[in-house]
């Protein structure tokens, strides 16, 4: 009789010793939520699409995707897995999300197979930050699971690179969640920060608690119609620079076109850029400093092309409103030594910029006025003994016409 109950009380204590496996729901779980079609997404403009990156052929939005991933880590590398695959896509007048979430671990290669199934449908794939995270990503699982690579034939569109080269100057932080309240107008109440959708999924597989999924779903889902509705608002400001309303963002815009090779466009964004506006706020005032890059950089354009007459107007301005200091002073300096071979009106620029410079730039000052000093005390002897042209003088005629290099 005492035998058995203690084989019962260790029995008992065994059993409270070792703790509960956590409960598995397993089984990849599916859900479809459609919206309304996001802003501007079935009107994009065509020149914004090229500007921002799309190298395809022509867009069809019944034929691209956004995609999102919630992954167990933010550095990715092998041991990050995408628990979660966010697809959203145009369907009729609707927005649909369709969202694989893996319930274990054990469920990765069913999601893998179904993104496969449904990546088949298209021909691009829109993202932010995908081209460094979430495709590299989804292949390297894929490689892992020995799978075929649903992402590596898509035609990929990162919306990052294109925010950040338009709003980074304006807005610094170009996270999505900022470009969503301060571009987009989008204010999210309650939503989970990324930084703590991992844990969450950690404490979901030890708990079974579905509940602590939703947030995750919601957070995932949003983000994709973001991309919706950022895509739109990216293709009209790269398609439609000029009705940018923050000088910044038309500096920016004009920036990305100059590099772009696009000479035309850059031209005219950089000369509204550079309109004289009333100042009656500070956002204003900031902005009075990139109307004088604005001009400065029409200049360099200019002079890159060898339209000195224009490059020299330009820094005339910039001299008349005051901007950017003395550099337009040492500019037209330049200009009038080496592309016009008018020493006096480049000694009286460079004497212009030497009152206004900083001490960084005395010495270098000093060396050029010693130098057109220099020279006009030369010419000026020369003509004192009847001669009149200098040999290797070039006339202002021939300058006009690019003959000279610029300096």
């Amino acid at each position: 009789m005492a035998s058995s109950l203690k084989n019962k009380l260790n029995a008992l204590r065994g059993a409270q010793g070792k703790p509960k496996p956590a409960p598995r729901n397993g089984g990849l779980q599916v859900t479809r939520t459609v919206y309304p079609l996001p802003e501007g997404l079935d009107a994009l403009n065509g020149d914004g699409l090229l500007r921002i990156g799309w190298t395809g052929r022509r867009f069809d939005l019944d034929r691209v995707c956004f995609l999102d991933t919630e992954t167990t880590g933010l550095s990715g590398g092998a041991g990050t897995v995408a628990f979660l695959v966010g697809v959203g896509y145009a369907m009729g007048e609707g927005f649909c999300v369709e969202q694989l979430f893996m319930r274990d671990y054990s469920d990765e290669p069913e999601l893998l197979l179904r993104l496969n199934e449904l990546l088949c449908r298209f021909d691009g794939v829109v993202t932010f930050n995908g081209r460094r995270f979430d495709l590299p990503l989804l292949s390297t699982r894929c490689l892992m699971n020995r799978q075929e690579n649903p992402v590596e034939r898509l035609q990929s569109l990162d919306l990052l690179y294109p925010s950040r080269r338009l709003w980074k100057l304006r807005l610094g932080s170009c996270r999505l969640a900022n470009l969503e309240e301060r571009v987009l107008g989008i204010h999210r109440d309650g939503d989970l920060p990324g930084s703590e959708v991992p844990q969450r999924y950690f404490d979901y597989l030890k708990t079974g608690d579905m509940s602590l999924i939703e947030d995750i779903l919601a957070h995932n889902r949003q983000d994709i119609v973001t991309l919706g509705r950022l895509l739109a608002v990216l293709t009209q400001a790269y398609g439609a620079p000029e009705q940018l309303q923050e000088r910044m963002d038309l500096f920016s815009v004009g920036r990305a076109m100059e590099r772009q090779g696009d000479l035309r466009v850059a031209g005219q964004v950089y000369r509204i850029a550079a309109r004289p506006r009333p100042v009656t706020t500070i956002s204003a005032l900031i902005g009075e400093r990139y109307a004088g890059e604005a001009n400065y950089r029409l200049f360099l354009m200019y002079r890159r092309t060898r339209e000195y007459d224009k490059a020299v107007q330009t820094l005339q301005m910039m001299v008349e409103r005051r901007q950017k200091g003395h550099v337009p002073f040492v500019e037209l300096a330049k200009l009038e030594e080496h592309a016009y071979r008018d020493d006096a009106a480049a000694l009286n620029w460079a004497l212009r910029a030497k009152a206004c410079a900083p001490e960084s730039e005395q010495e270098a000052l000093n060396r050029r006025i010693a130098r057109l000093q220099g020279r006009l005390t030369k010419k000026n002897a020369a003509q004192a003994a009847g001669k009149t042209t200098l040999p290797g003088a070039l006339n202002q005629e021939d300058a006009k016409n690019g003959n000279v290099r610029c300096v």
